[in-house]
């Protein structure tokens, strides 16, 4: 009798175990989805300007105390922006399509801009500066593509 028991429970302690390993696998994976899905400050910032001045207030606080701080990029985003208003709708959130990470202090994050009639797709180089993220680029587009040219290449049949 003890041994058909302890025959029992260690097959049931292997498949315990094993659910327990895939359950693990999955939680962690999904905590890191999560933790990569969150923009840096900085972006964080500038979409909270966009929300309360529109999209100038953005654009300056993306490029203050980086690469672009005085250049032109500041007033043609903003032109452009501003001149799409109509076939946009206004802003309404933003969703992190991807994080790379180039080294220690620079990356690339990608994003779905959500306004009332379409997406915006954006691309923010960032650079670790002494005490905060700081945008060093940024374009968009409303072809995803355009800035994420992985999504050209997905689920191509070559032979037709």
């Amino acid at each position: 009798m003890k041994a058909t028991l302890f025959k029992n429970k260690v097959p049931l302690a292997i498949i315990l175990g094993i659910c327990g390993i895939a359950a693990w696998t999955v939680l962690h994976a999904k905590a890191a989805d999560t933790a990569s899905a969150t923009a840096p400050q900085v972006i964080q910032d500038g979409f909270k300007l966009w929300e309360k001045s529109g999209p100038s207030g953005a654009f300056y606080e993306w490029q203050k105390d980086g690469l672009l701080e005085g250049g032109m990029k500041y007033t043609s985003l903003t032109t452009y922006f501003r001149r799409l208003d109509r076939s946009l709708g206004s802003y309404k959130s933003f969703d992190v399509v991807e994080t790379k990470h180039i080294g220690d202090r620079s990356q690339i994050v990608y994003l779905a801009m959500n306004f009332e009639r379409v997406a915006v797709y954006a691309r923010f180089v960032l650079y670790r500066a002494e005490k905060k993220w700081v945008v060093q680029n940024m374009d968009f587009s409303p072809k995803p593509e355009a800035l994420m040219p992985w999504l050209a290449f997905q689920d191509v049949n070559y032979s037709d």
